[in-house]
């Protein structure tokens, strides 16, 4: 392997960064730590333009200002393999999230290869080349770096561009260039990388159970934490656990004794923090009804209605299989609920499976199979066994 350039002085970087402006395309991937921090501590910035590799070190004395500068750039196509945390350190670092983006993995879905696919997969399935695996426990802030980091740095980034012009072709073969595109826009979004309050309060363990008061006060908790978390850039379950969180949102505690039987908190001996929680508890619960956080609804299905949600998973499964689409891509079992939902009058929202690409590949004949317009026949039992789907459309 040729020992890539290491980046540690300002002038080069933007010299290099005007270069890759002008080529108007890029590929890049980090190695960042966020084991002992709020926000990830960013360890090396790793390019790949034209078969070269180039490593910046952001713990040199450098501003990456400028490469982060080229990731926001429309005209840039920015090349990444599950850019998602890539991309987070630069919404962080210039309040701007990245444009023109294209992922290799979400590709890959749409082409027959996948979803999610790890790095080394998905370059050993596309390209036939087998690269390093991941330095799990690496310290990427210490320096110097060593040979077997810089290797591993290398290849997480080299061959992107070369998967990125394969997969360019793939997708444009079988039309759905449109849909990878779809799903690229997404990185373009801010609200893509931290969800609202409420959805990330039903995500954590016991939250569902809660009722719209225990959602309020949780919601303050969340909140506080978070707060204590960025600005002393420490990691969130330094301060409280989850399950802490939701436990006392449950009980709301009125007194400090109530809040110091709680096993697995040590801060329940910080009387700062536990008049902290107490304030929160009593303003959460004192919020007018109308402003609390929805419960979740817990609803008793029909044997009938389980079974369409299975036929339905199982229509999906079976078409995402013979088209080459990935699964993972299209939704779970969340997604169908919406749509049913939604054809229930339940839901007003306009579920994702009837919008964009998903709505054009199988949203409309789901439809179609719940309002008995799709048969479905299995035929080639056992050994080809096929999913026949017959509509009838209108006369």
């Amino acid at each position: 392997m040729t020992q890539p350039e290491i980046v540690t002085d300002q002038a080069r970087l933007e010299e290099l960064c005007h270069a890759w402006r002008k080529g108007g395309c890029f590929a890049f991937d980090t190695e960042f730590i966020r084991d002992e921090t709020y926000h990830a501590a960013l360890c090396l910035i790793q390019v790949a333009v034209g078969g070269q590799v180039v490593v910046v070190d952001p713990t040199a004395d450098v501003d990456v200002a400028a490469f982060w500068a080229l990731v926001c750039d429309p005209a840039v196509l920015t090349i990444v393999h599950a850019g998602k945390e890539d991309f987070d350190v630069c919404l962080r670092e210039t309040g701007r999230p990245p444009r023109n983006v294209f992922d290799v993995q979400i590709a890959a879905g749409f082409v027959g290869l996948g979803y999610p696919l790890s790095l080394s997969r998905l370059i050993l399935a596309l390209l036939h080349k087998r690269i390093a695996k991941g330095l799990t426990l690496t310290d990427w802030l210490r320096r110097p770096l060593t040979d077997e980091q810089v290797r591993y740095a290398v290849e997480d980034v080299a061959h992107l561009p070369a998967a990125h012009e394969r997969l360019s072709a793939l997708l444009e073969k079988t039309g759905r260039a449109s849909w990878a595109a779809e799903e690229f826009k997404r990185f373009e979004h801010a609200h893509f990388y931290k969800p609202p309050i409420q959805d990330r309060l039903l995500r954590l363990k016991g939250a569902r159970k809660l009722d719209d008061v225990g959602l309020a006060v949780l919601e303050r908790l969340v909140e506080w934490r978070e707060r204590w978390a960025r600005e002393r850039n420490r990691p969130i379950r330094a301060l409280v656990r989850d399950d802490i969180l939701v436990e006392i949102a449950r009980r709301r505690p009125t007194r400090p004794a109530q809040l110091e039987v709680f096993r697995g908190f040590p801060q329940a001996r910080n009387p700062r923090v536990i008049g902290e929680i107490l304030r929160l508890i009593h303003e959460g619960a004192a919020t007018p009804r109308q402003d609390r956080p929805q419960p979740h609804e817990f609803r008793e299905e029909s044997p009938m209605l389980r079974a369409a949600l299975d036929v339905l998973s199982a229509y999906t499964r079976a078409r995402c299989h013979a088209e080459g689409v990935a699964n993972e891509l299209v939704g779970g079992t969340a997604r169908l609920r919406e749509l049913m939902d939604f054809r229930l009058g339940r839901s007003a929202e306009q579920p994702a499976l009837l919008s964009g690409w998903r709505a054009e590949f199988i949203g409309r004949r789901l439809v179609d199979l719940l309002e008995g317009r799709t048969e479905l026949h299995l035929t080639g039992w056992p050994d080809k066994l096929h999913l026949e789907v017959i509509t009838h459309t209108d006369a």
